[in-house]
């Protein structure tokens, strides 16, 4: 009896330990009760320049923050970060962010993140 009890904590342990669910935690200077923008399919722009020769109107700064909850999961990525921007950036009705930056480590309440910052910004037609 003893022996299954063990062997049903084990499985419930290595369970939540590898499961998907709220493997990473995303936070942002946008809140969520921006009011709507840009529709959820609308294709973003992430851009590390300030996109020499094109005419865009600033919107202003987006920063995004997504950490992951344990030592067990994989460090967030830039693609995971790029994501939040773009969903960031059509919440405030921007369709691109530029002047895109990037710094990832190992934070006091966090065993690994990666942080983005940018502009938000309108593109020209």
């Amino acid at each position: 009896m003893k022996l299954k009890r063990i062997a049903l904590l084990s499985a419930v342990v290595v369970a939540a330990l590898t499961s998907g669910c709220a493997s990473y935690r995303t936070s942002s200077n946008i809140t969520s009760d921006a009011p709507a923008g840009l529709p959820a399919n609308t294709k973003v722009l992430i851009s590390e320049d300030s996109l020499p020769g094109r005419k865009y109107k600033e919107i202003g700064p987006i920063e995004v923050s997504v950490k992951k909850l344990t030592v067990f999961h994989k460090d967030p990525t830039k693609e995971q970060a790029n994501e939040a921007l773009s969903e960031k950036a059509r919440a405030v009705g921007a369709d691109a962010v530029i002047n895109t930056r990037y710094k990832s480590g190992i934070g006091f309440t966090t065993w690994g993140y990666i942080d983005a910052n940018g502009t938000g910004v309108k593109l020209a037609d």
